[in-house]
């Protein structure tokens, strides 16, 4: 990830959490200046941060030499406008989640969100770095036969998907708004609706400094993040939510519903790698 932000007034505080019972990571976002050139004024060009993010998606998959496949997200967040650009490639995804008044009560909702990208039902787009014949030795070597024999037998020039089959985005961000990051092991398993379940019982940085002592009606000063809810308990409880309801062969799963109106029969949750990662859009005073 990264933070573009020329006039700085913005940042993400966030924390990942993999499939562990280690604590989580710290992951504090890295800053840039929001244009690679500038104008004769001296001020640097705007860019667009879906395309930043394509870009960083580009060059992440340009520099990879390890074999393998994986979906891929890349955001960045443009701090001087309220612009988180995303460019998303397979069934990994975001959801961007805020506080609105809903009647008389305020509740959590979804207001950002990316799609999904499958060839077919559970087939999604990935980018890929595959072995050529130059590989084949060491492979063999290796003992990994099978491989070697399913890599001869593709069609030389098959199409592979590439960064630039991702679907950007350009969403308007606010204080206080939650940036879930997931793998399919998180969103086959959680409905959207019981994510912002959850994230409701969360206090944001920006909730936590207008919080207010029930005693004197008075606000405390410098609460910020200290009084509210770290990311990465979100993210741990989001990620054994998942893990639950992937070991339970009776749930009605976001999978299964999918798996239905494909035309195909699957009940309960889906088995997957789970990957969260939690961030609270904050102002650069509560960053600190």
């Amino acid at each position: 990830f990264a933070v573009r932000s020329p006039k700085r007034p913005a940042s993400v505080y966030g924390l990942l959490h993999v499939r562990t019972r280690a604590p989580a990571p710290s992951l504090r976002l890295a800053r840039a200046t929001a244009g690679s050139g500038g104008g004769g004024d001296g001020r640097a060009e705007r860019t667009d941060p879906s395309e930043a993010a394509l870009r960083g998606l580009r060059r992440g998959y340009e520099t990879t030499r390890s074999f393998g496949s994986a979906t891929a997200l890349c955001a960045v967040l443009d701090g001087g406008h309220g612009v988180l650009g995303v460019a998303n490639l397979g069934d990994s995804g975001l959801r961007q989640l805020r506080r609105q008044q809903a009647g008389p009560l305020l509740s959590v909702r979804c207001v950002g969100t990316t799609r999904e990208q499958q060839h077919t039902f559970n087939c999604p787009y990935q980018l890929s770095r595959m072995p050529g014949p130059e590989d084949f030795p060491k492979l063999l070597s290796e003992g990994k036969t099978a491989l070697v024999k399913a890599l001869s037998a593709m069609k030389p020039g098959a199409r592979q998907d590439t960064p630039d089959d991702a679907d950007t985005y350009a969403l308007a961000v606010k204080e206080g708004d939650l940036l879930i990051f997931g793998t399919d092991g998180l969103f086959d398993n959680l409905h959207d609706y019981e994510i912002c379940q959850l994230a409701g019982l969360c206090i944001s940085p920006w909730e936590a400094s207008e919080l207010a002592d029930h005693t004197t009606g008075r606000l405390e000063p410098g609460s910020g993040i200290a009084a509210s809810t770290p990311p990465e308990h979100l993210a741990e409880a989001l990620a054994r939510a998942a893990w639950h309801r992937s070991t339970d062969a009776s749930a009605k799963s976001p999978f299964s519903c999918n798996a239905q109106k494909a035309g195909l029969y699957h009940m309960g949750g889906k088995m997957d790698d789970i990957t969260c990662v939690c961030a609270w859009v904050v102002k650069e005073a509560h960053a600190k």
